[in-house]
């Protein structure tokens, strides 16, 4: 129960999706892990990079709407994010495929 003025506790949905940008990248990521787990490691792979990147490009929006994917300061967590799903996503599409 809440005394006057109290904001109820809220449900654990209410949270997760009050932390949307690192929620959204980690569902990225895990449908990602799960194509890759099908046998296809080229379409996983693109998806968690871009996943990440996406998170990148999300870092650049206000403080107080980035929740929990704000760890260090703006430059060096956009700069990493984008760097490392970038990265990933080349990487992705560079090995090339074996031909059966």
């Amino acid at each position: 129960m809440t005394t006057a003025g109290e904001r109820p506790p809220k449900t654990f949905v209410q949270q997760v999706l009050g932390q949307w940008p690192l929620a959204s990248v980690l569902l990225g990521v895990l449908v990602g892990l799960i194509v890759v787990a099908t046998s296809h490691w080229r379409t996983g792979s693109t998806l968690i990079g871009l996943s990440i990147t996406m998170g990148g490009l999300f870092r650049l929006l206000p403080n107080r709407r980035v929740g929990l994917l704000a760890v260090r300061n703006k430059a060096v967590d956009t700069t990493v994010l984008l760097v490392i799903g970038v990265g990933i996503t080349v990487l992705a599409w560079a090995v090339p495929a074996l031909r059966n």
